[in-house]
């Protein structure tokens, strides 16, 4: 998304808002510099607003008093932190503490954005949620649980390389089913409160020739006031958020194994992703992905589009942070059914905007025909409207 204007007072305000809080915050950890950090010194940073050179410097000077595992990822990523950020804690020297009740790794609470969304925040009454099988840990895992085996390198290898395999099968049978997106996106004021709107929706067809297209059936006015939908934005609800990591793609990324985890009803491999090179023109998917371990498909992926900031005729291009999950479709693929973000994006210019998007992929249906399938191409291609008209949250009163 692009800021559409700046807001000098609100930002102003803003900013003096977060100096504020960041120097109550930061003044207790200077003051007991010899004691290490623990996983709610770290959010409580990260809320105050603490930049990645600060947190980089503290996590280096005091250690920390837990062990980073997926669970902890996720929730130092929804408060804030930046891959770097992560990474230096991943690496941090772990300090536990010398008494015996403390001294086992805290459980932490999973983070709250890759839970459901309520439905108050849902474009219309649908009893579609994310998958029961890809959703976040549970709340209060089963204290006598025994923790998962971790795979061999070489096993990690193999399940890297078989997964990736199934991920091309699974995308070309994607592409070979239709379905029903609806892509919506939401701003708030400073209030909290939703401010505009901007929500298309596609049905990705066939023609009778076998050609595979994209037709929009629902467009309201665009009532989005600071930001702009680019058509980096339209390519990131296609390609991005329903990420896909075939052998194809394989090579442009670096992938690393983080851990072996429970993720309600399944078990997961966790793996790193990020892009070993930004080519310019292209998006690329960082962030985790969690792997069913017995089939060996990915469930749920969470992460952002990168790069991020880029600027074209003045605007600067931000991508917030989703998650999306996963279902069973016909008893065998892993087909994306929700993607959710819940982030607020920082312009240089318009300063903080927030925003929340849910995209849903409904019907799923295959494609029952004798002709090959040629080519792919969009009609009707979506365009990022401008202008008012209804109001953020106005219940369409006709589709299609």
């Amino acid at each position: 998304m692009a800021g559409a204007g700046d807001r000098t007072t609100t930002k102003k305000f803003l900013a003096g808002l977060w100096a504020a809080i960041l120097v109550l915050t930061l003044s207790a950890p200077a003051r007991a510099a010899e004691k290490p950090l623990s996983s709610d010194d770290v959010v409580l940073m990260l809320l105050a607003g603490a930049s990645t050179d600060k947190m980089l410097a503290i996590i280096e000077q005091r250690g920390v008093d837990f062990r980073m595992n997926p669970d902890l990822a996720q929730k130092f990523h929804n408060a804030g932190a930046d891959d770097l950020v992560i990474d230096a804690l991943q690496k941090a020297v772990v300090k536990l503490p010398e008494t015996p009740q403390a001294a086992s790794s805290p459980a932490p609470a999973p983070a709250p954005a890759a839970a459901p969304v309520p439905a108050s925040a849902r474009p219309e009454p649908d009893t579609t949620g994310p998958p029961a099988k890809a959703s976040a840990p549970a709340a209060k895992p089963k204290a006598n649980r025994v923790p998962l085996a971790d795979p061999s390198p070489a096993e990690i290898d193999r399940i890297v390389q078989e997964f990736a395999a199934k991920e091309k099968v699974f995308k070309q049978a994607r592409d070979n089913y239709t379905y029903h997106q609806m892509n919506k996106l939401t701003e708030y004021d400073e209030e909290g409160n939703p401010r505009g709107a901007f929500q298309q929706e596609w049905d990705i067809l066939f023609e009778d020739s076998g050609k595979r297209i994209e037709r929009v059936t629902y467009a309201p006015p665009d009532t989005l006031r600071r930001l702009i939908v680019t058509k980096e934005d339209l390519e990131n609800f296609r390609s991005i958020q329903p990420f896909v990591l075939t052998t194809d793609e394989l090579p442009e990324y670096d992938v690393k194994y983080l851990g072996h985890v429970r993720v309600d009803e399944i078990t997961a491999y966790v793996f790193d992703i990020r892009p070993k090179e930004l080519k310019k023109g292209r998006l690329y998917f960082q962030g985790r992905v969690w792997v069913d371990d017995r089939d060996l498909q990915i469930v749920k992926s969470e992460g952002k589009t990168v790069p991020q900031g880029l600027k074209s005729k003045g605007q600067e291009n931000l991508f917030p942070r989703f998650t999306t999950y996963r279902e069973q479709i016909d008893g065998k693929f892993w087909f994306p059914t929700y993607t959710i973000a819940d982030d607020t994006l920082y312009f240089e210019r318009a300063g903080p905007v927030k925003i929340k998007q849910i995209i849903r992929y409904t019907d799923y249906k295959q494609f029952k025909s004798r002709v090959r399938i040629l080519s792919t191409e969009a009609i009707d291609a979506p365009q990022a409207p401008s202008g008012s008209g209804t109001t953020p949250d106005s219940k369409p009163t006709a589709k299609k």
